[in-house]
């Protein structure tokens, strides 16, 4: 690597790690996870009293047992952080409203942080492998007594070094002294410690610490053993006089592969994807794809050679979208061995559809390489590792390479898009109808799906029973244990015909396949789609070759060529034939001279008149030598007249020779025009006459865009069956390889471990262990925050395949670790919907990137850019969109909008996307059947803000439409509560919690959970989808602000409107929103909305229709 790109990579993600350091844990948010009597707040003086004894106390309920507690030592507020800034940091330039607004908005620092979690068991002893720091005191320590510039990767590293040795001599003391629980004293001494590390001390008013207690139930349940070597179930017990040996950290999930990130760049060893995502690409290396040559590219790169071997098991009579199709092949092509592609798509676009056609590929390329087995062990190497996890140790068989580099990886910051992905992926209503009888490991993904409830198992009903375990979300600890247990432990009895089973109970199972006979139908399968395949590629390669479908066309260039020779002949003849008839002439000229100096010779003088050289002996002489003369200069040109006929003979020799092989070229070529046409006829006929654009242009044509190219159903079908078959061959390959004797069955032992958070003593051991886990389940998704946790001990470019979802609201530092890992990445997204929410304050993150050329302009700043935009920038293939006055290159776009009816699609398309979408659905129009039969509307309610933007009309208002379409339906309603600002979010939530009903109520459970699920900011919603939205704006004239805000962007409006299917309602004042940019769309022009009040609602009848009737809904 060069000096000067090694020195880049490290200023940038220096920046980074700098900026990780300030953010607080979240320690009010943990609390609010918690029951009431899950945690106690301990203050100074409780621990200061004499002989104190409860401060550790906590009464839990009778029929739960203490397995352990959290104490979080040093609790302070947040702001702390700004208030650092405000007092060390250079006074910012005065901000505009919008920004100052968005600033607050943003910058959340409310609540209660802390400096350290310590684990203590349940008897109350600290436990020396169980403590995490955050970085966010140290940091501050730091730039109050030294300032911004003594932070580093190495100043910490050292600091963490130092504060280990501290641990390590408290937990030597009290081993020496054979210490219990810990004491009052040692919490006051262990927050002195913590204090004096980190430079920082919180004011004298707050609290010591706060206390978690842990719990379980006390009925337990012993899981079933199916054998000897399945693993168990039970935890060890932690050992708490181990040593501290590494130091977690508490409050940033991105510090750690931060770090391995510098190291991987200061050694040389950068992986291809990480590399390429910092490394924004110069114009001139880039194709638009809506330029001629990107034209070009998209349909060559369309043609079906380059279409990938697996589909989703969906309906094949719905083609991919154009470029759906594009970016899937692109991929595909680029990320053969590594790198990055980066794939922009406005919602309702269809990235979950390609992401999965992408799984699909990878799981039939992975069983093309099981079909070669002779025998299912042959999957593994020769020689087994021994794995040992703590005290104990088993013979682990790591995969051969071959079947390495297919695991897949779901990464993204937004939970939803998590479970969108891997959850929704496993549900019957994820397959067409067509499908619903395949399945892989059916009772086991049952089995997982099933909830463990207080009450007793919650069975999963109809459509969200899974049909297959192709995806599972693991993330964090308590996800990764769950999956443990169901996958292994959980039995529940069943009445049903499908009966849930752990995976041990599934093997212990008779298959309907055998490996050989899945292998046998796989490969008959995998010959039908190259069959298929290349019949199609033929029939393209012969339309291109026939070009307009003429046989003078086919033929003309030979006919030209034909042409041309023949002329050329003809030339060369009459030339040869112009040499003859000059050699002619040149041989009746010397037989002329020849009889001419005979003449001379009879004027001959004699003798005497020649030697005395009279006159007429002068004038014979001379006449000779003129006669010679001309005779030698004719048999000069008479020679050269020759040799040039003997040239061009030869040359008409050739050019005759070129002409019959031209001619019999041109009749070959009339013979091929006859087979090629048949061959084309024979194919069109049994596969159908493909529909092309007749220029590059007409791919810009609603019909290429939505339909793409060179689909049919047959062949959709037989890919989609390929998929099916490779499920079946993988499945059939666990089974037998996880029977007793095979090969599997040891291997699942550590899968068990690894789930259970423990780590192979080995780190090097961990990576086959997963490759083993990915062979149960292609696909496995987490979230940022929890990647590096999950996948720890995982070394760079162990991943084959990471996928980044909602990339558009994940902050750029937050994808470095999935970068890090992964060999080849797809980054999915969106810049013009949600942006990243990060709450330091703007003054210190541009402080901090000022301490860097390389950072200084803010273009890898966290509050600015995001994981799409920097993917975006390092594409090579994208195009150019307008945000804000300004271009921005966006990687490859998804443009066919197949979610939202008018006016939602319309608006967004116009507002967000320049008119680029496509709409797709096959239906203009929404259903005939609403929530509520009344157009999509702009709901005009005005009023005073009673809080923040909160107007209790708005608030009301929603409240009621809520109350009669339950007390119509007798069912809380399909529908989501949207909005801007998170004040009216909570107002409209406290509302309909505190709301007294008369007649038929909801239960006040599900109320709670239809609330939190339901209502929400517009931040929250992003990913997901409802027929009805509505959306509440807030604000009035006199505090516009926050109207501003929202509307200077099109970002949140966009999101709003593309949540919803089939209507949209916007409530709010019309006036003041109506005028602001992007909203004056919905509120006037060709896409407006129309213009209701309040009194549109006041009847919500049993068909779905609404009247007026203010005595129902009325004036607030």
């Amino acid at each position: 690597m060069a000096p000067f790109d090694q020195q880049r990579l490290l200023a940038i993600l220096d920046y980074w790690h700098k900026v990780e350091f300030f953010v607080p844990y979240g320690l009010d948010q943990r609390l609010d996870e918690l029951e009431g009597w899950q945690s106690k707040v301990v203050l100074q003086a409780a621990c200061l009293e004499a002989g104190s004894t409860q401060w550790n106390h906590i009464d839990v309920p009778v029929d739960k047992e203490i397995t352990g507690y959290s104490l979080f030592l040093g609790v302070f507020d947040k702001s702390a952080v700004l208030t650092v800034c405000e007092t060390l940091l250079p006074v910012p330039a005065p901000l505009s409203d919008i920004t100052r607004f968005e600033e607050e908005a943003r910058a959340d620092l409310e609540g209660q942080t802390c400096f350290a979690k310590i684990g203590l068991d349940k008897s109350g002893c600290p436990l020396a492998d169980s403590i995490s720091i955050s970085t966010a005191p140290w940091a501050l320590g730091q730039t109050l007594s030294q300032g911004l510039g003594a932070l580093g990767a190495s100043e910490f590293e050292s600091a963490r070094g130092y504060l280990i040795n501290l641990f390590n001599n408290f937990f030597a003391t009290r081993f020496e002294n054979a210490s219990g629980p810990l004491t009052a004293g040692e919490v006051l001494s262990l927050h002195q410690t913590l204090c004096e590390w980190a430079g920082f001390y919180p004011g004298a008013d707050q609290p010591l610490a706060v206390l978690e207690v842990k719990t379980k139930a006390r009925a337990t349940q012993e899981p079933d053993v199916a054998s000897d070597q399945e693993p168990t179930a039970l935890q060890e017990e932690e050992d708490e006089d181990d040593p501290v040996d590494d130091l977690d950290i508490l409050n940033s999930f991105y510090i750690g592969d931060l770090e391995r990130a510098m190291h991987s760049v200061r050694t040389g060893n950068v992986p291809a994807a990480l590399r390429q995502y910092l490394t924004p690409l110069a114009d001139d290396q880039r194709l638009d794809l809506y330029s001629n040559a990107g034209r070009e590219l998209l349909y060559q790169r369309l043609r079906p050679r380059h279409l990938s071997i697996g589909h989703w098991l969906g309906n094949a009579d719905h083609p991919m979208s154009l470029m759906q199709q594009f970016a899937l092949n692109q991929a595909g092509a680029d990320l053969h061995y590594s790198g990055l592609f980066a794939v922009n798509g406005p919602p309702g676009t269809g990235k979950t559809t390609l992401l999965r056609d992408l799984f699909a590929d990878n799981i039939v390329r992975r069983a093309r390489v099981l079909s070669g087995l002779s025998s299912v062990n042959d999957a593994f190497s020769q020689q087994p590792l021994t794995v040992r996890f703590k005290d104990e140790e088993r013979q682990v068989w790591p995969l051969i390479e071959a079947l390495t580099g297919f695991e897949m990886v779901v990464a993204s910051s937004n939970n939803a898009a998590v479970e969108n992905i891997s959850v929704d992926l496993t549900k019957r209503n994820a397959l067409d109808a067509t499908w619903r009888s395949v399945g892989y490991l059916q009772p086991v993904a049952h089995n997982l799906a099933v909830k463990v409830k207080k009450t007793g198992p919650v069975f999963p009903k109809d459509q969200d029973i899974p049909w297959g375990l192709v995806s599972c979300a693991l993330g964090n600890a308590t996800n990764r244990r769950r999956f443990r247990e169901g996958l292994f432990f959980n039995t529940f009895k069943s009445d049903k015909t499908e009966r849930p089973l752990t995976l041990w109970k599934w093997l212990d199972q008779e298959q309907p396949a055998s490996f050989a006979s899945a292998r046998a139908a796989f490969n008959l399968a995998d010959k039908a789609v190259s069959t298929a395949l290349a019949e199609r590629e033929r029939l393209a390669q012969l339309l291109e070759e026939l070009g307009d479908g003429t046989q003078a066309s086919y033929v003309a260039q030979a006919q030209q060529a034909h042409t041309h020779l023949q002329t050329c002949v003809e030339a060369a003849d009459a030339t040869v034939r112009e040499n003859l008839r000059r050699q002619q002439v040149e041989e009746q000229e010397c037989l002329l001279l020849v009889e001419q100096q005979r003449l001379i010779d009879r004027t001959s003088p004699g003798w005497w008149a020649r030697f005395w050289h009279t006159q007429a002996a002068r004038a014979y002489t001379r006449q000779c030598a003129e006669n010679a003369k001309l005779q030698l200069e004719s048999h000069a040109r008479l020679r050269t007249l020759k040799s040039e006929a003997l040239t061009l003979s030869s040359q008409l020799a050739k050019l005759e020779g070129q002409r019959q092989a031209c001619e019999r070229k041109l009749a070959q070529r009339s013979r091929d025009w006859e087979t090629k046409t048949a061959e084309r006829a024979a194919l069109e006929q049994r596969l159908g006459v493909p529909v092309l654009p007749a220029t590059l242009a007409d791919l810009e044509l609603p019909q290429f865009q939505i339909k793409g190219l060179w689909h049919d159903a047959q062949f959709a079908r037989l890919r989609s069956a390929l998929f099916a078959a490779a499920l079946q061959l993988q499945q059939a390959w666990l089974h037998e390889a996880g029977q007793p004797k095979n090969r599997m069955r040891s291997n699942l032992w550590a899968i068990s471990h690894l789930l259970n958070n423990k780590q192979p003593e080995d780190a090097s051991h961990v990576l086959p262990v997963w490759q083993n886990l990915f062979m149960i389940v292609p696909v496995v998704s987490t979230t940022f925050a929890s990647f590096a946790n999950q996948f720890r001990g995982l070394q760079s470019a162990a991943l084959g395949w990471v996928f980044i979802d909602e990339a558009g609201q994940a902050v750029p530092q937050a994808a470095v670790g999935a970068l890090w890992r992964a060999r080849r990445c797809v980054v999915v997204g969106d810049p013009l919907q949600i942006e990243p929410v990060f709450t330091l304050p703007r003054q210190l993150i541009t402080a901090l990137g000022q301490l860097s050329p390389f950072t200084h302009d803010d273009s890898y700043a966290p509050h600015q850019v995001s994981v799409q935009r920097l993917a975006d920038q390092a594409s090579r293939f994208g195009t150019y969109a307008p945000m804000m006055g300004k271009r921005l290159w966006i990687g490859s776009p998804l443009r066919v909008h197949r979610r939202c009816h008018d006016p939602m699609f319309s608006l967004a398309n116009r507002m967000a996307y320049d008119d680029k979408m496509v709409f797709g659905l096959a239906q203009g129009n929404a259903p005939d059947t609403p929530l509520i039969d009344l157009p999509s509307s702009w709901v005009d309610i005005r009023g005073n803000v009673t809080r923040k933007q909160v107007v209790y009309e708005q608030i009301e208002f929603m409240a009621k439409v809520i109350v009669c379409l339950f007390q119509r339906d007798q069912a809380l309603p399909k529908l989501y509560v949207v909005s801007p600002f998170k004040a009216v979010r909570q107002a409209l939530r406290q509302h309909l919690i505190q709301i007294e009903w008369a007649g038929a109520a909801p239960r006040r459970g599900d109320l709670k959970e239809w609330v939190k699920r339901n209502v929400g900011t517009v931040h929250t919603f992003q990913g997901k989808e409802q027929d009805t939205v509505f959306m509440l704006l807030g604000a009035d004239k006199d505090h516009a602000g926050g109207a501003q805000w929202a509307a200077s962007k099109p970002n949140l409006l966009n999101v709003a409107l593309t949540r919803a299917r089939h209507r949209v309602y916007l409530v709010g004042d019309i006036e003041l929103w109506g005028q602001l940019e992007h909203f004056s769309l919905a509120a006037r022009g060709e896409h407006a909305l129309a213009r209701v009040t309040r009194n549109a609602f006041g009847i919500i009848t049993k068909g779905g229709r609404a009247q007026a009737a203010p005595d129902r809904l009325g004036q607030a």
